[in-house]
């Protein structure tokens, strides 16, 4: 059996077993969110030290996201970061090729609070991070010497978003860009001078939660003094809204099981990928048989 069709198998396997874990796993989350303390309001109570409460209100801003690789102030509770970098692909009879790779994603949490409770860096992640980012402090980029530029990398990308540049330039195509056919710029662009100037650049987007102070949103988690800590067995619970106790255990459960049941499909269908044979390739039989 080759490589390629273990590979998929052993990660079918290990698909299917974690929605067959999930779904176990319901009974035991259902209990613990029934015997969640249900606040009206978000106060600190002494005698919910220590408990599962659900709380509800609008989260507040009391500190931004700042990103300390690059020395950026972000205002928003939650952003995630795209991390690219303009570098030489490939050489093929002398044919040199450029190109935005990616460099990976990264999450960046600021602090936020409900009421009286302050939240926790794991409930924030449960914050969705959809809107692009443009609201950079120019300060900030003249300090380190950034660029800060529009447009798309990566050729047929569906949205243009907002590009911090580290290490130089960001250039676009002339007749794509500016409606415009730029010789000189083409000419250069042809002749590989602008990638060359632009080999090494890092380019660095945002897309970022814009609700604070704004949506309500109804949070579970365990209480610690003042702080609202995502449970290990729960994850962070954060739903739109403000919900009752049944409803929280509710979209809970239906989450639970919708992904469970889409692992095991995937599962499923990348160990049947894995064991199926390959089709016999036509006169193989006849060759066989004449030998």
């Amino acid at each position: 059996m080759k490589i390629g069709k273990i590979i998929l198998i052993v990660l079918g396997v290990a698909l299917i077993a974690l929605g067959v874990k999930g779904l176990m796993d319901i009974p035991g989350q259902k209990a613990m969110l029934e015997a969640a303390v249900y606040l009206n309001e978000p106060v600190v109570l002494p005698e919910n030290e220590g408990k599962l409460v659900i709380i509800h209100g609008k989260p507040e801003m009391t500190a931004p996201a700042y990103d300390e690789e690059l020395g950026l102030t972000l205002d928003t509770i939650k952003a995630y970061r795209y991390a690219e970098e303009y570098k030489q692909t490939s050489a093929e009879q002398l044919e040199y090729k450029y190109a935005w790779v990616s460099k990976g994603q990264k999450s960046i949490m600021g602090k936020a609070s409900v009421g009286e409770f302050a939240l926790d860096e794991k409930t924030l992640v449960g914050l969705p991070a959809d809107s692009e980012y443009d609201g950079f402090d120019t300060a900030e980029l003249a300090a380190n010497d950034y660029v800060l530029g529009r447009g798309k990398t990566k050729e047929g990308a569906p949205t243009e978003r907002w590009w911090v540049i580290v290490g130089g330039k960001y250039y676009y195509d002339a007749f794509e860009y500016s409606g415009k056919l730029d010789i000189p710029h083409l000419t250069r662009e042809m002749n590989k001078e602008i990638a060359l100037e632009r080999e090494g650049a890092k380019a660095y987007a945002y897309k970022v939660y814009t609700g604070a102070g704004e949506q309500e949103m109804t949070i579970a988690g365990i209480q610690q003094g003042n702080l609202l800590v995502a449970d290990d067995t729960l994850g962070p619970i954060m739903k739109d809204g403000v919900l009752s106790k049944e409803q929280v255990l509710s979209a809970n459960q239906g989450g639970i099981m919708g992904g469970s049941v889409v692992f095991m499909l995937i599962g499923a269908v990348l160990a049947v990928l894995g064991l199926r044979k390959p089709k016999a390739k036509p006169g193989s039989d006849c060759a066989t048989e004449n030998a």
